[in-house]
């Protein structure tokens, strides 16, 4: 009966808890990356995406080259990229690559 309610609380209570803390943690480590991107001096490329196209694929590949990119939605909904300008024509040919593959 013990263990019982016991797995109940943790069901109930706990459980849910973790889950909150850790999407909360998530949320900040994002809007600290956006910060950081977003700040005026940091070294960033900024594509705009056409109407239509989901800037999430773009974003995984990018991630997956190394890359950090965040989402700005104030004005033109754009990708803004971190990197160095020696890595600009890197950034380039992996958003027209995405791109082109869907015909784009």
């Amino acid at each position: 009966m013990v263990l019982a309610v016991t797995l109940l609380v943790l069901t109930l209570f706990v459980v849910p808890l973790l889950v909150l803390g850790m999407v909360r943690r998530f949320g900040m480590d994002e809007a600290e990356k956006e910060q950081a991107l977003l700040a005026p001096g940091a070294h960033t490329l900024a594509w705009v995406v056409p109407e239509g196209e989901d800037p999430a694929l773009v974003r995984t590949d990018l991630a997956h080259a190394g890359f950090t990119a965040v989402l700005d939605r104030s004005g033109d909904q754009r990708l803004v990229v971190e990197c160095e300008p020696a890595d600009h024509a890197r950034v380039h040919e992996i958003i027209a690559h995405r791109h082109t593959s869907f015909g784009g």
